[in-house]
């Protein structure tokens, strides 16, 4: 679960630098915003599979570390 929250952490990030450099070159809050939101907007249909199996990487990673037997330790 740490994993998942670390990328969800990355993603705010990263989409809280986009808007503020945004507002730094002088878009308004809602300008920049409708940036983001008409990039998704105008995706098709190959590419919102892509982002969404790229988004659902980490999920699944972390379900299959729950899933995972656990070995013992040799020492």
């Amino acid at each position: 679960m740490k994993i998942i929250g670390i990328y969800m952490v990355l993603a705010l990030l990263t989409l809280g630098m986009i808007v503020s450099v945004d507002m730094i070159a002088g878009t308004s809050l809602p300008g920049s915003l409708h940036s983001i939101t008409s990039v998704f907007a105008t995706t098709t249909l190959q590419e919102a599979c892509c982002m969404i199996g790229f988004a659902g990487l980490p999920v699944f990673f972390a379900a299959a570390d729950l899933f995972k037997s656990r070995k013992p330790s040799r020492k």
